[in-house]
């Protein structure tokens, strides 16, 4: 399959055909992976889904608050800065 590289505003992209997305279950962010032989296009991998039930879990077998409520009352000055890119 042949596809051209074309403007979008400020950026360049490529018009990926209606079936392709819908064969490979493309919607929302995507994943783009940078490979010695081109590049690769996937849905966004969850691998961090279900992990917040199982702190949760494991926090309540060992008899810990559950809200992680502790977590949100440490600040460091790095949250306070401005970033500079």
């Amino acid at each position: 399959m042949i596809v051209k590289l074309v403007q979008i505003g400020n950026s360049k992209g490529v018009r990926l055909p209606k079936g392709v997305i819908e064969r490979h279950g493309l919607s929302g962010d995507l994943e783009l992976i940078d490979t010695e032989d081109g590049l690769l296009i996937k849905p966004v991998s969850e691998s961090r889904l279900g992990w917040e039930g199982a702190f949760i879990k494991a926090n309540s077998e060992k008899g810990l608050d559950d809200d992680f409520s502790d977590f949100l009352s440490v600040t460091e000055d790095f949250d306070n800065k401005e970033w500079e890119w």
